[in-house]
């Protein structure tokens, strides 16, 4: 079997302007599309200072194309969470071959009411989601800076990725991971859980994104941003690196430091998705080709 690879939104957003680049692509590469990707494609607005790019209904048809070309589905982490607390077992996969194979059988009908009524849904789920997770985020943080040791190692200005790298380091070495566990969860799934589970993950990352949220919130004068939604939906491409090989994304602000960061021993591949009128789909595309390697190429 081919290696698995994660393509983000920020390629797909970039791919989906030629759709034989992006059927392409697709076709010859072993590649499962984040969830969370499907609800950003439907949560986009339309507006007039926006890249046209950004209208729902293209990036739903360009969805729609790259599963039908050989694109799979992830799951979403709901799902993943919710059969790891049913069956207490770690789950064996990330791509939703059920649902990928629905999407494939079926004709795609768009409806902007739908999609407007979808899309409210969904931010207002995500909504709920991230205001406890930020609420979790102050308290951890607040625990956590009552370590001299954890304070020490904040005492100079670091890049996100070694931030990152702190984070994920004090969690892996202390019982901060058994604690958060059972605090987020269960007794009965807590257990259970370790490295080898998408609860141990989900918990791991964004432990450590909480609290570089807290840890820059806490700095003079910060300006920290408090609408995190895309952060929230970009922590999911991330996950999916437990059981899949590469990340192919842009996003150098976070997805590229915490994957880093998080999964050492995975393949993370960075391109410029960046468009101009001297860089076209056709040369992100180029790109890309050039630096994933055979092993993920469906033969």
């Amino acid at each position: 079997m081919p290696k698995l690879l994660v393509v983000d939104k920020s390629v797909f957003h970039t791919l989906h302007h030629r759709d034989e680049n992006l059927c392409a692509f697709v076709k010859n590469y072993n590649v499962v599309l984040p969830h969370t990707l499907a609800i950003e494609c439907d949560i986009s607005e339309k507006r007039p200072d926006k890249e046209p790019g950004k209208d729902p209904d293209k990036l739903l048809r360009g969805l729609d194309k790259a599963i039908k070309a050989g694109a799979k589905m992830g799951y979403q982490s709901a799902e993943l969470l919710e059969a790891e607390k049913t069956t207490l077992c770690p789950v064996k996969s990330i791509v939703d071959e059920v649902t990928t194979q629905q999407l494939r059988n079926s004709t795609l009908v768009i409806s902007m009411d739908l999609i407007k009524e979808a899309a409210n849904h969904c931010m207002e789920v995500s909504k709920q989601k991230i205001n406890g997770l930020l609420g979790h985020a102050r308290t951890l943080y607040e625990n956590a800076g009552k370590n001299q040791t954890f304070l020490k190692s904040f005492s100079k200005q670091k890049s996100k990725e070694e931030r990152f790298k702190v984070w994920i380091q004090f969690m892996d070495h202390n019982n901060v991971m058994n604690d958060t566990l059972k605090a987020f969860f269960s007794g009965q799934i807590s257990s259970h859980v370790d490295a080898n589970w998408y609860t141990w993950q989900f918990t791991r990352l964004w432990c450590a994104y909480c609290w570089d949220w807290g840890h820059k919130k806490s700095l003079p004068g910060s300006s920290e941003k408090k609408d995190v939604s895309n952060d929230f939906y970009d922590i999911e491409p991330v996950l999916y690196l437990l059981l899949a090989d590469g990340l192919l994304t842009n996003d150098q602000g976070l997805e590229i430091p915490l994957a880093k960061a998080a999964f050492p021993k995975k393949d993370v591949f960075k391109v410029n998705t960046s468009l101009n009128s001297s860089r076209t789909v056709q040369h992100v595309f180029d790109d890309i080709i050039n630096i994933i390697p055979q092993g993920y190429r469906i033969e």
